[in-house]
C-alpha cells in the first residue's frame, strides 16, 4: 500500500517545483520570502482543515512524541529554506535533481540509525535512479550557480534525512493523522517565527506586500498541492520503508522537466526555456527513471 501513495507524491512536487520556482524568479524580492508565504498559506488551509477535527479520533500521543512532530516539521522547513534559496541560482528541474542528495544519504542513516536494510537489488536501483538524477544536474545550463545550488541542496537533503527518520519514529507512536497534524503544525510556528521575531525579515515581507497580495490564491494553490505532496510522502513512510518511499520521489526530476516543457506550449510563463536543453538526452533520463520505479514496484 505504502507504494500506491509514493507514486501519487512526485507529480505534486514537481508542480510545486516549477511554481516556486516561478515565484523566486518573477514575485519574491528574496527567495527566502518563499518559506513565510508558505507557511502563512498552510496555516490558512490548516484553519479550513479544523472542520475535520470532529471526525479525527483525537488520542495525544506523549508529550516527547509531539515535540518530535514539531522537531519534524521545523526540519522541513529549515530545508525549504535552503531549497528557495537554490532556485535563485538555478532552473526547477536542476534543484529537483540535487533533491536527490535524500535518496542517497537516507539508505546508510537508515542502516545506522534504525537497521533498515533492504535487498541487494534495492540498493542498485536506488543507485540507478540517483545516477540518472545527477546526469540531470550534469547538463544543468546555468553553470554560473551550479556550485552554490548543490551545496544549498545537500544542506536541505541533510535537514531533509533527519525529518524523514524523525517521522517513522513519530508514526511508529502515534496515531498517522494526529502525527501528520503536529507535524504541519511545526512547519507552520517555525515558517511564521522569523517574522514575528526578526524586524529585518518583518520590514523586507512588508516591503514585498504590494506585490504578494494580489497572487494570494496562487500561494494558497501552490501550499493545497504542497500539503497533498507531504501526507502523500509521509503516509508512504508511514506504511513503508522510509528508504524506498524516498527512492520514489528520485522520479521528481523526470516529472518536473516534463512538465515544464508542457507548460512551455501551454502556459508559457510558468515555462523556463532552458529546459529544451538536451531534449533527447533528457527524455532518455526520464524514460531509465521510468524502468528504475517499475523495478521497485
Amino acid at each position: 500500500m505504502w507504494l500506491f501513495y509514493a507514486l501519487l507524491g512526485p507529480p505534486f512536487w514537481a508542480l510545486i517545483h516549477i511554481l516556486d520556482s516561478h515565484c523566486v524568479g518573477n514575485v519574491f524580492d528574496r527567495p527566502w520570502m518563499g518559506v513565510i508565504t508558505s507557511s502563512l498559506a498552510t496555516a490558512v488551509i490548516a484553519l479550513v482543515g479544523l472542520f475535520l477535527l470532529p471526525c479525527v479520533d483525537w488520542l495525544l500521543p506523549d508529550w516527547h512524541i509531539i515535540a518530535l512532530a514539531l522537531l519534524a516539521g521545523g526540519l522541513i522547513q529549515l530545508g525549504q529554506g535552503f531549497y528557495f534559496q537554490a532556485l535563485e541560482k538555478t532552473e526547477a528541474g536542476i534543484v529537483a535533481a540535487y533533491g536527490n542528495f535524500t535518496p542517497t544519504l537516507l539508505p546508510l542513516a537508515s542502516y545506522f540509525l534504525i537497521g533498515d536494510v533492504l535487498q541487494p537489488w534495492h540498493y542498485i536501483t536506488i543507485g540507478v535512479l540517483v545516477l540518472a538524477s545527477i546526469c540531470f544536474c550534469l547538463i544543468d545550463v546555468s553553470r554560473q550557480g551550479n556550485c552554490d545550488s548543490i551545496v544549498l541542496m545537500l544542506t536541505a537533503s541533510m535537514a531533509q534525512v533527519a525529518a524523514i527518520l524523525i517521522e517513522k519514529y513519530v508514526f511508529m507512536h502515534s496515531t498517522f493523522l494526529i502525527s501528520f497534524m503536529f507535524i504541519i503544525m511545526g512547519v507552520v510556528l517555525s515558517g511564521v517565527l522569523p517574522l514575528l521575531v526578526v524586524p529585518s525579515v518583518r520590514k523586507a515581507f512588508s516591503d514585498n506586500l504590494p506585490k504578494l497580495k494580489p497572487l494570494a490564491p496562487l500561494f494558497l494553490g501552490i501550499e493545497v498541492a504542497n500539503v497533498i505532496a507531504l501526507f502523500l510522502s509521509q503516509r508512504a513512510i508511514d506504511l513503508g520503508s522510509p528508504t524506498l518511499a524516498s527512492a520514489m520521489e528520485t522520479t521528481v526530476p523526470g516529472y518536473t522537466f516534463l512538465l515544464t516543457i508542457l507548460l512551455l506550449y501551454f502556459k508559457h510563463r510558468f515555462g523556463n526555456e532552458e529546459a529544451r536543453y538536451k531534449l533527447r538526452t533528457k527524455l532518455v533520463l526520464v524514460g531509465i527513471m521510468t524502468a528504475g520505479v517499475m523495478q521497485i514496484a
